[in-house]
């Protein structure tokens, strides 16, 4: 982070802040009473991205899943960063579909200043990766305060891509090429480019 500090967030749902000096962290944020339990691993709390203008905004954002009833569900916060702690928790985007197995999720920030997040397909062998209704098996644009942004392919929705199964690998790279990273089932992972309103 540009405190050179580093942030990690932890499966189980919490936050750390790790000094890389001494190695020693603190916990800055515990949801782990809300993170969904059984099953394997893969649900929980999962991409973390810090806003682009952090010294004078300094807000964090995150996506984890939550239960609701008996089904697992994702959802994007924002917090504020106090110097401690994270605190005043907004929910940007709520009740995305999830599920024990392919909940994606990772978050960066593009340099227009755009949130960009992955979701996973939740294991439905892309019938929702390939349904432009779903939010799932996707990878999303969305601004920075939750809205949709008005140039996305359909200003109606937060679709960016489709077609994708469980991503957990995003970045930009130095020349702006959005790269993604997701899994196979056993084998033929994928690194993609990630180009707009593609499948």
């Amino acid at each position: 982070g540009p405190d050179d500090f580093i942030w990690c967030t932890l499966r189980t749902g919490k936050v750390l802040h790790i000094d890389p000096t001494t190695g020693n962290y603190t916990t800055i944020l515990n949801l782990t009473s809300l993170m969904p339990s059984g099953g394997s691993s893969e649900p929980g709390m999962l991409g973390m991205a810090l806003h682009p203008d952090f010294q004078n905004t300094p807000k964090v954002y995150i996506v984890y899943c939550f239960m609701s009833g008996n089904n697992v569900r994702e959802r994007l916060v924002s917090f504020d960063w106090d110097g401690s702690s994270l605190i005043n928790e907004t929910t940007l985007l709520n009740n995305i579909p999830g599920n024990y197995i392919h909940d994606g999720s990772r978050l960066v920030i593009s340099p227009d200043q755009k949130i960009m997040m992955t979701t996973g397909d939740t294991g439905t062998g892309g019938a929702l990766s390939q349904d432009i209704t779903s939010l799932n098996g996707k990878v999303l644009r969305i601004n920075l305060d939750g809205s949709i942004p008005s140039d996305n392919p359909d200003p109606a929705s937060y679709v960016w891509s489709l077609g994708h199964r469980n991503s957990q690998g995003l970045c930009y790279g130095p020349t702006g090429i959005l790269y993604e990273s997701e899994h196979g089932q056993n084998n033929s992972d994928e690194f993609n480019i990630i180009e707009v309103n593609r499948n």
